[in-house]
Formats: C-alpha cells, structure tokens, sequence
C-alpha cells in the first residue's frame, strides 16, 4: 500500500508510529524522503507492505523526476492508498486528486495532526472534503501523539487482499546499511542547513566495517558550491562538528555499539542531475 501526499504531511511520522521503529527519517524540511521505502508490518492478521512515498512537488532535476517516478510505481503498484492532508494547512489538491483517479485504486482520505486543531475544526474538515473523492474511508489522526493508528491499521486489513506473506515476519524494511546509514546521517544535517542547503546536500557512505568494539562510517555530504561547502563545515568547523555528533549518537543506537564516524564535505557540482552520482546515493 502507497503512502501519499504533499510533502510535510506526515507521511513518515505515520509509518515510524506505526512501525514502532525508525524505518523512515523524519524532517520539518520538504523532499526528506528522497526514495520509496518498503516497509513490512507483520502480525497475527498478515502482513501489510508499505510504500512511503517522496511527497509530490514538480520536478526541476533529474533526482526530483526520479522522486516523482517512485510516487507513480508505488501507485502502480498498491492495492490501497492512503492520502495524507495537514489539518493545520488545508488546501484543494486538483493535481493529487488526479492522480488518485487514473490509478483507479482504493483510498484512504487521513487527516492528519489533528492534535493542532479542535474537534470541530477537524468535523468541518471531513464535511468539506467527503464529497471530493469517492474515499474508502476518511480517517483522522495524530501519527506524532498516536491518536487513531490502532483503528487505521484495523481499517488497512480490512480492505487489502488476502494472500500469502511476502516476506519472513522477522524482516521490516529491505533499505541497504549503506543507504538507511546514509539517511540517518542526512536526517541530523537537515536539522542544522536552511534554504536551498536541504535540496542541495546528499550523503554518500563510502565505508562502514565493523572492527569488533567499534563500527567505522567514512560518509562525504554531497554540496554544489564552494559557498555551500563553507555553510555546512561552519564557523571553526562548529556545524559540521555538530552534525557528526548527533549523527554518532543515533548510529550507536541504531548498531548498539560504538561509533567512529568519519565526515567530510565534498563539492559535487549539479549531482542532482547526474544519474550516477543519485544511483550511488541510493545505493
């Protein structure tokens, strides 16, 4: 099932919720998620693969076309579809409900961050959007405070398909170590760039290799300019310092052991355009 929307909607604060692990980084930036990640939620009803998806934007670059494409498999691809809408940023959608028609499959409306508004803000959200689509259903919630996942996941089994399970019970993502190491490192950058700097950056792990007591990461944060190269590492190296301490941090709890983590700025001019380097990224 695809996970769609807008981008800032929730999409992956939902999945990691539901999840109850990190699967997904999150941000307050646009375009975090930068690739589909599969998800795999397993329990005594079946399983429920999920698809969060890149949110929809116009592409201006080949990454942004490859984001879009990853919107457009997924949709292809699932059986259900679950829209995310802000609460707290209403706004009629043409474009999204466009897509929903030619994919031609069920969906979902989910009104998300309901824990920002009132009861009756929410009430007046569902009158003026029931008519809009043909919903499955229309689902509110608070994928930050939790607030309606159990019923969600309730009302997901309920409309996919029986079958087989797709995969063991014990797997919950199929991300490579290089591209989710890659994504938890990224997820700390983007809480310290501004502007153009979150569009602008990557992160390409060039080593990890586990030395017994310690796990060693050599990663490059990808920029375009000298200027922007400047804006990362910071005064006296202070961003980029604070960068690699954070992303440490979440590394030894992702491996539960220590972490050496080597990270350099490097210049890549127009890498959103090239082919190989996105290919290397989402390795």
């Amino acid at each position: 099932m695809a996970l769609l929307g807008r981008t800032n909607v929730g999409k992956s604060t939902f999945l990691n919720a539901l999840m109850q692990t990190k699967v997904a980084i999150v941000s307050n930036k646009p375009q975090t998620t930068r690739k589909r990640i599969l998800a795999i939620k397993t329990s005594e009803r079946g399983q429920i693969i999920f698809f969060d998806c890149p949110g929809i934007h116009k592409p201006h670059y080949k990454l942004n076309e490859l984001m879009m494409k990853a919107v457009h498999d997924a949709l292809h691809d699932a059986d259900l579809i679950l829209y995310f809408i802000d609460l707290a940023y209403p706004q009629e959608d043409d474009f999204v409900i466009s897509l929903l028609e030619k994919a031609g499959k069920k969906v979902f409306l989910v009104i998300n961050k309901i824990d920002k508004l009132n009861k009756g803000k929410v009430l007046d959200k569902i009158q003026h959007d029931k008519d809009l689509f043909p919903w499955q259903e229309i689902v509110p919630i608070s994928a930050l405070k939790g607030d309606n996942l159990g019923l969600m996941e309730e009302l997901i089994f309920n409309y996919l398909p029986e079958g087989e399970n797709f995969y063991p019970a014990d797997e919950y993502t199929i991300q490579s170590e290089n591209f989710f190491v890659g994504e938890l490192i990224r997820e700390k950058m983007l809480n310290w760039v501004e502007d153009e700097l979150p569009f602008t950056t990557s992160i390409k792990i060039e080593e990890i290799k586990d030395r017994g007591e310690v796990v060693y990461v050599r990663a490059e944060i990808y920029v375009e300019s000298r200027a922007q190269k400047k804006i990362v590492i910071g005064k006296n190296g202070n961003m980029i310092k604070q960068i690699g301490q954070q992303a440490r941090q979440t590394l030894e709890e992702y491996y539960g052991k220590k972490v050496f983590l080597d990270l350099f700025v490097k210049i890549v001019p127009g890498w959103r355009n090239s082919n190989q380097v996105i290919q290397e990224i989402f390795q």
